[in-house]
């Protein structure tokens, strides 16, 4: 990501698909390309990028940052 984007920290119940969030784990940029519950173990969203990336809800306890939409 360059330095003229924007960041803002925000739950993760309010990222939407083709929002462009950072992996809490990897600390990589990632495209939101869908979402989806799952509730097999329980009830929780799986955010799932563009590279096949997967951010389980269930390990994420704060803010993620999130590119600004300009």
């Amino acid at each position: 990501m360059s330095s003229e984007h924007a960041i803002e920290q925000v739950p993760l119940s309010e990222i939407r698909e083709g929002d462009t969030v950072q992996d809490p784990t990897s600390r990589r940029w990632i495209k939101v390309t869908r979402t989806a519950d799952d509730t097999t173990s329980g009830p929780h969203r799986v955010y799932y990028g563009d590279g096949g990336e997967e951010i389980d809800s269930r390990y994420v306890t704060r803010l993620v940052n999130r590119q600004v939409r300009e």
